[in-house]
């Protein structure tokens, strides 16, 4: 009757490893294909800058591919090398009260489009100080690509900039 037992267990326990083994497998077959068959590729964000304080006049979304456009959008000083990379620069534009900034969390390419998520961000300490003007923006450099960016303008608006809140 022991032996029995112990047959029984083994048989059961190597039941439950092989049905394991074959959802692990089929789930993971099934997602790498679903995500080939949509085209979906992660783009790795290589640095991020971001800010509190700044000119612009506006809600941004900006792809820089180039000196002479970066030179346009005088945020903050950056290292880039545009023959293998280009910058997405996202700003609020002009909003009151500290704390508050935008960051690019997320870039992936998805069939002939880079598409990107944002994300808002209060910070709680920041909102019980004194109310001031600020315009937030971040920037991210990610590896070159001539695809276009879905909800970002390769053009910079003439009206991007003002003047400093306080002078």
């Amino acid at each position: 009757m022991r032996l029995f037992a112990i047959i029984r267990r083994v048989l059961f326990l190597r039941g439950v490893v092989l049905l394991l083994f074959f959802m692990a497998g089929c789930t993971n077959v099934e997602s790498e294909t679903l995500s080939q068959q949509a085209g979906v590729e992660e783009v790795h964000i290589l640095w991020e800058k971001s800010g509190t304080y700044s000119r612009l006049t506006r809600s941004i979304r900006i792809v820089v591919r180039g000196h002479s456009t970066l030179a346009q959008i005088p945020l903050a000083e950056v290292d880039v090398d545009f023959d293998t990379q280009m910058l997405l620069i996202a700003g609020l534009g002009p909003t009151t009260g500290g704390g508050r900034g935008i960051r690019i969390t997320r870039v992936w390419r998805e069939g002939l489009q880079i598409r990107t998520q944002e994300r808002q961000v209060n910070s709680a300490f920041n909102r019980m100080t004194v109310i001031h003007h600020c315009s937030p923006w971040t920037i991210v450099a990610i590896p070159r690509s001539d695809l276009n960016v879905e909800g970002y303008s390769g053009r910079v608006p003439k009206d991007l900039l003002g003047e400093h809140p306080d002078g």
